[in-house]
């Protein structure tokens, strides 16, 4: 786990959006609240409190002697109970790395996610200063056409350009907020709202 943060500071670094603040409190729920994961501790953590030897119990009860001598039918019991059983404490360390590989699959297809959605975002970032920009743009052709410096026939290029970018600009916001909403519902499990705060806060 420690090299997968490590991996996510050295890539948020090189990237606008996401800070390892925001990559690491994500992880964290995803670590707490993914119910695939929640499932497998349950059951590690069941496994682990099992006894760690196993006993064997016998009883002997004679129902008739073979001499009238005899004092008449007794009850035996014999326990037997290894004094070493390492197979529990195999299973247990099997489960352990079964889990911590399960752990770490998940982790990476969740860090894959975030690359995804922190490069939207950047993307989002950058359509949305363009499109500062070709509004500016416009406004200043119109003063330009109120001053009577340019004709009106160039309004129309700029609004047709400022409508475009404002398209593009609202599908990837779009886009963004339903990747959002997809992660934090396929890793977050109970937290998944809580998760979508920390994602969409990337966002700001």
């Amino acid at each position: 786990m420690r090299c997968l943060f490590t991996i996510a500071m050295a890539w948020s670094a090189a990237t606008q959006a996401c800070t390892p603040e925001q990559i690491e409190a994500a992880t964290s729920i995803v670590l707490q609240a993914n119910p695939v994961l929640q499932a497998e501790r349950q059951e590690l953590v069941e496994q682990s409190r099992q006894r760690k030897w196993s006993a064997r119990v016998s009883m002997d009860y004679p129902l008739y002697t073979s001499s009238p001598t005899e004092a008449g039918p007794s009850v035996g019991f014999q326990v037997v109970i290894p004094l070493f059983d390492r197979v529990h404490d195999l299973k247990l360390a099997k489960a352990r790395a079964a889990f911590n590989q399960r752990q770490d699959g998940v982790l990476a297809d969740f860090m894959s996610q975030m690359e995804r959605l922190c490069s939207k975002i950047d993307k989002v970032r950058g359509q949305g200063t363009m499109r500062r920009f070709y509004h500016d743009r416009l406004e200043y052709r119109q003063e330009q056409v109120k001053e009577g410096l340019e004709e009106a026939g160039t309004l129309w290029k700029e609004t047709e350009k400022v409508q475009q970018v404002e398209h593009d600009y609202r599908r990837e916001q779009g886009e963004l907020v339903a990747m959002q909403l997809a992660i934090a519902h396929r890793y977050g499990g109970d937290e998944w709202k809580r998760l979508q705060g920390l994602l969409a806060a990337a966002n700001r």
